[in-house]
């Protein structure tokens, strides 16, 4: 297997032990790391050429569901493979709707990450065994599923604004970009339904017990 890889992580530990797993194996070489989504996109306008990105969903800046979105949409030859500790069916779904083609979570084992790598470079999907079963029903209902379920991040962010929270206040207070803010905004307004601010504050106080 011949394979060209950047690695995506905001832990250093984590990318110096899959670095240390992936340089044993003949033909794969890591040609890049980043420590968030804007490192990693970054990389990719500067010239760097991979055969698959390997990125963790949650990091600071901009995170792996963004950067997802702007690499399958900018550089849509680039696989994407997923990486990380979190294995809700919301977050494997909405990294497989922007973009990735495949999904694994930190507890693989190094013969299944080998397996899921190669997957992708056959442009075929992956994602582990342990996965929900809602996983084998996007693939079923033509890799697309309408789901209302908002994600840990999308659902702080909800709560923010329905505090009267600016995007560049919420920015400061999670720690990453207004880019970032604005996407997961659009998302939530995309997900439920709802166009308005006052909406969704509304939402907030009936389904998530949000008090103001």
């Amino acid at each position: 297997m011949d394979a060209r890889i950047i690695l995506a992580d905001d832990h250093q530990l984590f990318i110096d032990g899959i670095t240390s797993i992936l340089s044993k194996v003949s033909g794969i070489s890591l040609i890049g790391e980043a420590s968030n989504g804007l490192e990693l996109i970054e990389l990719l306008k500067k010239g760097l050429k991979p055969d698959i990105i390997i990125t963790d969903i949650r990091m600071p800046v901009v995170d792996g569901l963004t950067a997802t979105r702007i690499i399958s949409k900018d550089f849509p030859e680039i696989p994407i493979l997923a990486l990380s500790m979190y294995d809700q069916s919301a977050d494997v779904l909405e990294m497989l709707e922007a973009g990735a083609k495949g999904y694994v979570t930190k507890d693989v084992e190094k013969n299944e990450l080998l397996i899921a790598i190669d997957t992708l470079l056959r442009g075929q999907y992956y994602f582990s065994k342990n996965l929900p079963e809602e996983i084998s029903d996007w693939f079923k209902k033509g890799r697309h599923i309408e789901t209302k379920t908002l994600t840990k991040r999308e659902t702080e962010i909800l709560e923010l604004i329905a505090k009267g929270r600016s995007t560049l206040e919420i920015a400061n207070s999670l720690k990453i970009s207004k880019f970032t803010i604005d996407t997961h905004r659009k998302n939530i307004h995309k997900k439920l339904g709802i166009k308005s601010n006052t909406g969704l504050v509304n939402y907030a106080v009936k389904n998530i017990g949000l008090k103001i």
